[in-house]
């Protein structure tokens, strides 16, 4: 038996115009994504700085509304009820995007960072209250890890764009079927 790409397009395309798919894809992404975080963390030692904390805020959500919205579709929800959901799915990728985009400038050094992780005006050992040490801080513009020249944060980007075309597919495909 002899595999073929030929057929495995029009599969592709059943998959994708299948109702659950953008909700599913949403979800599934999300997870992926906060496993690579946790795993970069635990498993490979890179301790994230402040703004890599605040991008992880936007994928958590992104779980629940994919959730919901692979939920609204199996239970026939109303078309406002999932337009709604896809919104609020596109409008927290969006969030999740400029949070990606902007630690990507900082640590490509695009534009200055905050001051408590990035730059030269970082605290030193007497600002700082308890044991904690300016070798301690991890600082938000510099690169700990990139493949092709895209860091994480680079990564988070283009993830979070992703994201955002499933909930405009998901929302596009809502919007012109007939209920």
């Amino acid at each position: 038996m002899s595999m073929s790409a030929v057929p495995l397009v029009p599969q592709i395309r059943r998959w994708m115009s299948h109702a659950l798919f953008p909700g599913a894809a949403i979800a599934g992404l999300s997870v992926l994504i906060l496993m690579g975080a946790y795993a970069f963390e635990y498993l490979a030692g890179l301790k994230p700085c402040a703004l890599c904390l605040e991008q992880r805020v936007p994928w958590a959500i992104l779980i629940g509304l994919g959730s919901a919205i692979a939920g609204a579709h199996v239970w026939q929800a109303p078309r406002p009820v999932l337009l709604v959901l896809y919104g609020a799915a596109a409008v927290v990728a969006i969030w999740g995007a400029y949070l990606g985009g902007y630690h990507a400038g900082v640590e490509y050094k695009w534009w200055l960072g905050p001051q408590d992780c990035s730059g030269t005006n970082l605290p030193t050992a007497s600002d700082l209250l308890g044991p904690l040490s300016p070798s301690q801080i991890v600082r938000c513009d510099e690169i700990p890890w990139a493949l092709l020249g895209i860091s994480l944060a680079g990564f988070n980007f283009l993830f979070s764009l992703v994201v955002l075309a499933a909930a405009a597919l998901g929302g596009w495909q809502t919007w012109k079927e007939r209920r």
